[in-house]
């Protein structure tokens, strides 16, 4: 059962998927559950199941646009550091009324997730190869930005890391396509302890809630700063409402920002810069220029990869 007390949607060992045969749980939330999967070639996947029974219509449709997204921008990307989507697919099967409708999207496996590696480490201790891990998140960051794409959801949840040692970004529902340049819009989604805090004083609209490329440079300074601790967030709080509660206290200028102290200057003034209470600020900063101060603040780039 997952932390909100939700069971995992339950797919029998030997179903089969679009070609893959499922073979064993990976882990399970509120929308759905991720299974390892394989083809007759012994390849291996990761199959995500979207539940097909929500309680409202709407959050059914909010469901199906998330899977869409992710689809619609899987179907663009083409980077080592993004994950890709190899296959959307509803499943047809009336005789399984669990399953009947569920939208499944097949994905390239991981070996675990940053968020795993967090959980398991000590608090305060920088995780092992916290600058190449961090190079390679920014890198497909200035991938996205460059292409246009705001990830809208980065996290250590997000960041997979592979058989390979490669560090990819995934879970790209709210991933959208800037209007004109400067802005895009997402469901009203997202972690309240990584979104920035102008965040919650934007109206979501017809077409959802305005996003920008600043959004991400916010949540990469949150990230950094947890890598480089051990999993401590910048900002204290108990639950992620509350540590979202003391980021806008900071922002309107009545907290002050108080990073840990066992960060190395270099990486201090970066993570500072990602956490400008100003969007504009951070927006002056981009993408392109943070992947360049990550790579000065923690030494060479990592080598590249296929």
């Amino acid at each position: 059962m997952d932390d909100d007390g939700t069971p995992p949607l339950d797919v029998p060992a030997g179903y089969q998927v679009a070609g893959w045969r499922i073979t064993e749980l990976i882990g399970s939330g509120g929308w759905g559950s991720v299974y390892a999967a394989e083809d007759p070639a012994g390849g291996t996947v990761a199959v995500k199941f979207l539940r097909p029974g929500l309680p409202t219509p709407g959050r059914h449709r909010t469901m199906a646009e998330l899977v869409r997204r992710e689809d619609y921008f899987s179907r663009r990307a083409d980077h080592p550091q993004l994950i890709r989507t190899l296959a959307a697919v509803t499943v047809r099967d009336p005789g399984d009324p669990r399953l009947d409708g569920a939208l499944a999207l097949v994905m390239e496996r991981a070996e675990r997730s940053l968020q795993q590696v967090l959980a398991d480490g000590e608090p305060g201790t920088a995780v092992t190869g916290a600058a190449r891990i961090l190079a390679e998140v920014a890198t497909g960051l200035a991938h996205m930005h460059g292409r246009g794409w705001v990830h809208g959801d980065l996290k250590p949840g997000n960041i997979l890391l592979m058989a390979d040692g490669g560090v990819r970004l995934a879970d790209f529902g709210l991933s959208a396509e800037l209007d004109g340049g400067t802005h895009a819009y997402a469901p009203p989604l997202g972690s309240p302890d990584h979104v920035p805090p102008e965040w919650w004083s934007h109206r979501a609209g017809a077409r959802g809630v305005e996003l920008r490329p600043s959004a991400d440079v916010w949540a990469f300074g949150v990230l950094a700063h947890q890598v480089l601790t051990g999993g401590l967030h910048p900002f204290l709080g108990a639950t992620a409402r509350a540590r979202s509660l003391a980021a806008q206290a900071y922002a309107r200028g009545t907290a002050p920002l108080r990073l840990d102290e066992r960060l190395p200057d270099g990486w201090r003034a970066v993570i500072a810069d990602c956490l400008a209470g100003d969007p504009a600020v951070r927006s002056r900063l981009g993408a392109a220029e943070l992947l360049a101060r990550v790579r000065q603040a923690g030494g060479p780039p990592p080598p590249a990869r296929a």
